[in-house]
């Protein structure tokens, strides 16, 4: 072959070489451009608040379903952002995300069927893909989108071989319908997130509400309690000592609608909770019926109480929230009795429940109102002119539900109502050192006690309580103050606010507690969604009081820390 000859040959090879290159360079992976909708669809990706968020057994459920139906190791619910697929459940597969430029998932979401490619080998999009010439080494794979009620397809559903395969006719239609499941599955826990945001930014709401209800009402009622008390010594004129008894009974009744709206948020907000103790029944019963005659006399109705003379001495129950309940449907009663007519209370243990009943003279309910009794702001009876928020009854079925119990109503129009009510019991057994002797009246005057309060009208109503139950004490006006107190001087019990600028009561006490002092320390709030005790792994007081302070349960609070 002559020089010039050889020379052509090798001219010709390396060209056709060189051809050959660059259609391989012209049919390599193929990156998928961004969606038409892209904006709108990301938009809409981004609305589910899901990226980067932690396993979710619904959504591994479904992955590993797609992969028994589809036969394939591995399965994905791939989520495709603006740079990257990322992965909210993989089945054997030990990645959380690739880019998004490698992403068979970033072709499939142009489609609407289930994207299926057979053998990625053969295909000129994937052939030379990474996920292909490596781990995981893919050769078959099949998307189904999640496409968004609005119409926007955020990822896939896919399944994944390293071997060759093509779906049937049911595996693409099932493949198809699990992905509409992680679709429904997304909205609904949007929905559930967007209910709890907004039960949090209620609990938030009421929570100040509570505060900025209560600390005038703490004002009203203290400062007229203690114009009252002092009216007994320095008599008033009757005009004006009129005045004032209508200015105290108004804050009650103010003060009675702000714990019911408070008391069914806190349970609809899942922060009531049941703390149940040894309590005993037959003095129970006894105060409760002592309350309520005095309600029952000034409406001139007969309320009789039969409790079982075999009734436990003792019972482990939350007895707050049976009081509340019983309190309820017997103020119920009494409101819609006539007077001259009776109401009958009775209560009785079995071995499994304590179970109560209220029947009542009353004017009776229809059954029409009957299927809206437990209806939120629903009235009772037909009596639209009587007095309170409806949450009573509604209220009392929460508690009772709260408690694992049950509550049944039968009522007859113009005949009257009867309530019964089932409370399980506890087969915990009775500790041997209880004490119940509340005859206990130790001497609670003189103890040194520190307050802790930044609102200084509220200080003046503790200046009056605190003086007439004869306390030492003095005040800290806020956290940083209280806690150099505590270092200086020694207390027989601390009264904490929790609302307060800088560091609030919460943290003052945990820095107090830091310190190695044991003083007893109790929150003095008027916010009521701040004081449950342990609440969020908070500090743990030795007791809490509500404001508006009332003497009687701060002297028992006293009382209950000085002579234990």
């Amino acid at each position: 072959m002559s020089i010039k000859l050889l020379t052509n040959s090798i001219t010709r090879y390396a060209y056709n070489n060189k051809l050959e290159r660059e259609l391989k360079y012209l049919t390599s992976m193929k990156t998928a451009p961004p969606t038409t909708d892209e904006a709108q669809r990301l938009q809409a990706l981004y609305s589910y608040d899901i990226l980067d968020t932690e396993a979710e057994k619904v959504f591994d459920d479904l992955t590993e379903l797609a992969s028994e139906i589809c036969e394939t190791p591995i399965a994905l619910i791939s989520l495709i952002d603006p740079d990257r697929q990322w992965f909210k459940s993989a089945v054997g597969l030990d990645a959380s995300e690739t880019d998004r430029d490698i992403a068979f998932c970033a072709h499939a979401i142009h489609e609407r069927e289930v994207f299926e490619v057979p053998n990625a080998l053969e295909d000129e999009r994937f052939f030379d893909n990474p996920l292909v010439t490596e781990e995981p080494n893919i050769r078959f794979y099949a998307g189904a989108q999640l496409v968004t009620p609005s119409g926007h397809a955020i990822g896939t559903l896919c399944t994944i071989s390293d071997k060759p395969k093509k779906l049937n006719e049911h595996q693409r239609k099932a493949l198809k319908i699990l992905s509409r499941q992680v679709i429904a599955q997304m909205e609904l826990r949007q929905s559930l997130k967007e209910a709890k945001d907004a039960s949090d930014f209620k609990t938030e709401f009421l929570s100040n509400i509570s505060h900025e209800i209560r600390t005038p009402l703490n004002a009203i009622t203290g400062f007229s309690q203690a114009i009252i008390e002092q009216s007994t010594k320095t008599p008033l004129p009757a005009d004006i000592e009129d005045y004032v008894q209508e200015i105290d009974f108004s804050a009650g009744r103010l003060l009675h609608i702000v714990n019911s709206v408070l008391d069914l948020s806190k349970i609809e907000a899942g922060k009531m909770e049941v703390i149940p103790t040894w309590f005993q029944a037959g003095k129970f019963f006894q105060h409760i019926n002592g309350m309520m005659q005095i309600k029952a006399k000034e409406k001139g109705v007969k309320l009789d109480f039969d409790i079982a003379s075999d009734l436990p001495e003792l019972l482990f129950l939350d007895e707050g929230k049976i009081g509340q309940i019983l309190i309820n449907i017997i103020n119920n009663a009494v409101k819609f009795t006539d007077a001259g007519k009776q109401i009958f209370v009775s209560a009785r243990v079995t071995s499994q429940s304590l179970n109560f009943v209220i029947e009542d003279q009353g004017v009776g309910i229809s059954k029409k109102n009957q299927a809206n009794l437990f209806n939120k702001y629903e009235q009772v009876g037909n009596n639209r002119n009587s007095e309170g928020t409806g949450l009573g009854l509604c209220i009392t079925k929460s508690l009772v539900e709260l408690m694992d119990g049950n509550i049944a109503l039968t009522s007859k129009l113009g005949k009257g109502t009867k309530v019964e009510v089932s409370l399980p019991l506890s087969e915990k057994a009775t500790p041997e050192n209880l004490n119940f002797d509340n005859n206990i009246r130790c001497d609670i005057a003189g103890l040194k006690v520190l307050i802790v309060e930044d609102n200084a009208i509220n200080r003046k109503v503790a200046t009056i309580v605190f003086k007439s139950l004869n306390q030492d004490f003095s005040f800290a006006h806020d956290g940083e103050s209280a806690i150099t107190l505590c270092k200086e001087n020694e207390y027989d019990v601390i009264f904490m606010d929790i609302h307060m600028p800088g560091i609030d009561g919460i943290e003052a006490s945990n820095q107090i507690r830091a310190l190695g002092i044991t003083t007893p320390i109790i929150a003095l709030t008027a916010d009521v969604f701040q004081i449950q005790q342990q609440e969020n792994n908070h500090f743990a007081f030795d007791g809490y009081l509500s404001k508006p302070i009332e003497k009687n349960e701060l002297s028992n609070a006293l009382r209950k820390i000085h002579c234990r």
